[in-house]
C-alpha cells in the first residue's frame, strides 16, 4: 500500500489549512488496465526546476479546450512566461486540437478530465475505464502525448478510482471558484491571498471572468513563485500512483 497526504517538502516547514482538508489515503498499487497512458516523460516536460529549493506554485484549468477562452489564456501565459496543466474533456476536444498542440508546444502539460464530466459516483468501474480511455485516444490523435495524469470531475474520489486508474490523480488545495465568481477581482483576491509555495490551484479555461483575472494573477505570483507544471511541482515519475494535492 501507498500512502498519499499533504505534507511539507523542501524547507517548507508548514502550510497553511487547505480549502478542501484530507485525510491521508492509503492508495493500492494499481495493476495497469486497458488505457494508453505515457511511459516517459515527454521531452518538452522534463523538469527544468527543482520545486524541493525553489518555492513553486501550479495552475491547472479544467473543462477545455475552449475555443473562446483558451487561446487568451495561452496568450496571458506566453507573456509571463507561466507554464500551467490542462485537464482536457474529451469530447471538448474535435475541433479544438490545435489548441493542444499549442499547449504541448509551449510546454504545458495535459492531464485527463474524462470524456464528458459525468460524476465518477455515477460509473461502473468499466464505464470509467472507457471513459478515461476514449478522452487519451482522442488527445493522442491530435497529436501530443497521452495524459500521464487524472483528474476527476468536481473533485470526487471512491474506490473506483483508486482500484482502476492507472495514472497518477491530482485535486488541489486552492479552489478560487472561479466558475460561479462574479467579477474577476474576486478571482484574483481568492488566488493571491491563498497561494503559498506548493499549492495546487484549480480553476477553469472555459470561463471569461478567468481569462480577466490572469493577467493580475500571473504578474503578481511571478514576482514570488515559479509557475510550473503539476509533474514539476510534484517532481512526478511516470506512472507515480496516488492521490496528490499538492506539495
Amino acid at each position: 500500500m501507498v500512502a498519499v497526504a499533504v505534507a511539507a517538502v523542501g524547507g517548507y516547514a508548514s502550510l497553511p489549512q487547505i480549502v478542501r482538508p484530507v485525510q491521508a489515503i492509503e492508495v493500492p498499487v494499481i495493476q495497469p488496465v486497458a488505457v494508453a497512458a505515457a511511459t516517459s516523460l515527454p521531452a518538452n516536460l522534463v523538469p527544468s526546476v527543482d520545486c524541493s529549493r525553489e518555492a513553486c506554485l501550479a495552475l491547472t484549468f479544467d473543462d477545455g479546450p475552449s475555443a473562446k477562452h483558451t487561446p487568451r489564456i495561452l496568450d496571458l501565459l506566453d507573456t509571463h512566461d507561466a507554464k500551467a496543466t490542462f485537464f482536457v474533456v474529451g469530447q471538448q476536444v474535435p475541433g479544438n486540437e490545435a489548441l493542444l498542440r499549442r499547449m504541448h508546444a509551449s510546454g504545458h502539460e495535459i492531464g485527463n478530465h474524462t470524456w464528458n464530466h459525468r460524476k465518477i459516483n455515477e460509473l461502473t468501474p468499466q464505464e470509467l475505464k472507457d471513459d478515461i480511455a476514449r478522452t487519451q485516444q482522442v488527445v493522442a490523435e491530435a497529436g501530443v502525448p497521452a495524459p500521464r495524469l487524472f483528474r476527476p470531475p468536481y473533485g470526487l474520489f471512491n474506490a473506483t478510482i483508486r482500484s482502476h486508474v492507472p495514472m497518477t490523480v491530482v485535486s488541489w488545495n486552492i479552489d478560487p471558484e472561479d466558475w460561479r465568481a462574479r467579477k474577476p477581482e474576486r478571482i484574483v483576491e481568492h488566488v493571491l491571498t491563498n497561494a503559498k509555495p506548493g499549492a495546487i490551484i484549480v480553476m477553469h479555461d472555459t470561463e471569461q471572468l478567468t481569462a480577466d483575472a490572469l493577467d493580475t494573477i500571473l504578474a503578481t505570483l511571478k514576482q514570488q513563485y515559479r509557475l510550473v507544471t503539476v509533474s514539476e511541482l510534484l517532481d512526478l515519475p511516470p506512472g507515480q500512483p496516488g492521490i496528490f494535492y499538492g506539495r
